[in-house]
């Protein structure tokens, strides 16, 4: 159990740092002298969009960690090879889906 939370771990790590990173390339510009709610609920809204594809590749790696830990087994001797293990893993299928 230990080795396969650490693997969602790494997987976590994998989906959280692109939204990151878009969040703050995107919805960090400068700052604009009237900011009204109205701009504030759209930025959400596009937030969301943004966020929504990774959340839902997110659930799809954290079911799949559970396939990752069943094959690699044994040779996950410790949290780090566990937590790099997911993070491949997730990145990987990052990639392969683009």
């Amino acid at each position: 159990m230990e080795t396969y939370l650490w693997c969602a771990v790494g997987i976590i790590i994998s989906v959280v740092l692109p939204i990151v990173w878009e969040v703050v390339y995107r919805y960090f510009p400068k700052p604009t002298p009237s900011a009204e709610p109205a701009a504030a609920r759209a930025a959400l809204g596009a937030f969301w969009r943004t966020v929504k594809p990774y959340v839902l590749l997110g659930i799809a790696s954290l079911l799949t960690a559970i396939l990752v830990v069943a094959f690699l087994g044994d040779t996950l001797k410790d949290y780090r090879a566990a937590l790099l293990a997911g993070y491949a893993w997730d990145s990987t299928l990052q990639k392969l889906r683009r």
